[in-house]
């Protein structure tokens, strides 16, 4: 199957813009997070004018996670989307998906929170699932501090996110964490089987591959954490149980080698009595929300997830998109 005209447009520009960097297996660490922030820097815009962003600080014994805040204009306080970005459990970052989270939030009308977890292979699981989840827990904690209805929280998350936040209600729902109206997870990676359909017969993704996922999940489970691989919060397709879960969006894309980690996680989540809602876009590729300016169907798919993210926190469709 052809790309989506617009994701062609994209996948031209980008692999134009990236030439220089090299192929993606032949990088170093440093030079795969450089490659992934400028693919990331094809696509932002300035913020509209009714948005505020700023960065702030999660402190902690030891370390601090960075979270870049995009507040709507509201005088009341409003619900909250903790959002973590993809890039492989390696790489990508808040100011790497701006244009992503800023859509979000001006889009929902939600406080949207982007985190900045620890990265692998530096910091493999279960750091990078701590960090979310303790951004989840500060979100909820310092609602009135931050300008949030505690009682409208949602997690998302894109790829490596996806799993973050996948993993984030899990935990919330065994630990007694935020009661959360809503999980949105994008073309998540869920599962470390590299043998599903979709990773064997699906090698028309124009920038992820199967390779590409080994060295992601080995970097996120070494083999010194190789035990971890049936742990349920590592990988949330290996729950012991996928009941008493919020909600679910799931957005896929069909040219995906991940497109059968969020089927199946689907069906999982269905067959536990958990409300799913699944939209496998055509044409598609793995990190397609980038090119929203230049795919109709992808804008379009953006925003019925925004809808979906509106209607589980209550808020009002917005005067005008962006």
């Amino acid at each position: 199957m052809a790309y989506d005209p617009g994701i062609q447009q994209y996948v031209d520009r980008t692999r134009k813009a990236l030439a220089e960097m090299g192929d993606l297996g032949s990088l170093t660490l440093a030079q795969r997070r450089a490659r992934a922030d400028r693919q990331a820097a094809l696509m932002n815009e300035p913020y509209p004018a009714s948005l505020a962003v700023n960065d702030t600080y999660i402190v902690l014994p030891g370390r601090e996670i960075l979270v870049r805040v995009y507040r709507p204009r509201s005088d009341a306080p409003l619900p909250a989307i903790v959002y973590l970005h993809g890039g492989s459990f390696v790489a990508g970052s808040p100011q790497g998906h701006d244009f992503i989270t800023a859509s979000l939030a001006f889009n929902t009308g939600a406080l949207v929170l982007s985190v900045h977890y620890r990265r692998a292979p530096e910091n493999p699981y279960p750091a990078p699932t701590d960090d979310a989840c303790e951004a989840l827990t500060w979100a909820a904690r310092e609602a009135a501090m931050l300008g949030i209805d505690a009682d409208r929280i949602a997690i998302a998350g894109d790829s490596a996110g996806g799993n973050l936040a996948a993993a984030c209600a899990l935990l919330a729902r065994d630990r007694g964490g935020p009661r959360l109206r809503m999980q949105a997870l994008i073309y998540p990676t869920l599962d470390a089987d590299l043998d599903t359909p979709s990773y064997l017969h699906n090698t028309q993704d124009a920038f992820l591959t199967r390779e590409a996922m080994a060295y992601a999940l080995e970097s996120f489970l070494p083999p010194t954490v190789g035990a971890m691989r049936d742990d349920g919060y590592a990988l949330p397709m290996r729950a012991a149980s996928h009941a008493g879960l919020p909600p679910a969006y799931l957005l896929l894309a069909d040219h995906d080698p991940l497109l059968d980690d969020g089927r199946r996680y689907a069906d999982k989540l269905r067959a536990a009595g958990t409300d799913v809602e699944m939209r496998i876009g055509v044409g598609m590729i793995h990190g397609c929300l980038r090119a929203r300016r230049l795919s109709a169907a992808v804008d379009m798919e953006f925003h019925r997830m925004c809808e979906a993210l509106r209607k589980a926190l209550a808020l009002p469709e917005p005067a005008e998109r962006w």
